[in-house]
């Protein structure tokens, strides 16, 4: 079977090095070593290692998705607005560098509203597809919170002994 292996840019000359000393195939000391790793290896170890890689690759992509989703989605109104500079916006408080683009030809912001329109649609068909894909994950909430201040500050508004919430004695 033949893989081909990428070599840490440290590691590969060391290797070749070794390998030219000592007169051994460059195949025999791979697999020799990969053979030693593999006995000495915890398999549930190596279990862990891999899943751990599936999930930041998976967090990865979701992030990636998520990010595109946004940037198309939520976020490029406000963009488009910018760059088109509404009329009636005052723009006299931004540095330079962030002035959205002085002028934009008739045929250029025909162009540009089009590609908005169309990463909009991109980022409602990406929302569909991750909906579909993520149909067993429960939605993200917020926990409550419940910091030290919090307490204080719900233990003053408690009510005393005896009062009703009209603020009475009963």
């Amino acid at each position: 079977m033949l893989r081909n292996v990428w070599f840490w840019r440290g590691l590969y000359p060391l290797l070749t090095r070794f390998c030219t000393e000592y007169k051994v195939p460059f195949n025999q000391v791979v697999n020799l070593a990969v053979e030693s790793f593999l006995g000495m290896a915890d398999a549930s170890e190596l279990q862990l290692l891999a899943k751990r890689e599936a999930l930041l690759r998976e967090e990865s992509d979701l992030r990636r998705v998520c990010t595109a989703m946004l940037r198309s989605g939520s976020y490029l109104p406000s963009y488009v607005a910018k760059v088109l500079k509404e009329p009636g916006r005052p723009l006299d408080h931004l540095m330079d560098s962030q002035r959205p683009l002085k002028a934009l030809s008739p045929r250029e912001e025909k162009v540009f509203r089009r590609i908005a329109t169309r990463r909009e649609e991109i980022a409602g068909e990406l929302a569909g597809i991750q909906e579909q894909l993520l149909k067993d994950v429960r939605p993200f909430r917020l926990k409550p919170d419940r910091s030290w201040s919090h307490r204080r500050r719900s233990d003053r508004q408690k009510l005393k002994g005896g009062e009703s919430s009209n603020g009475k004695v009963a």
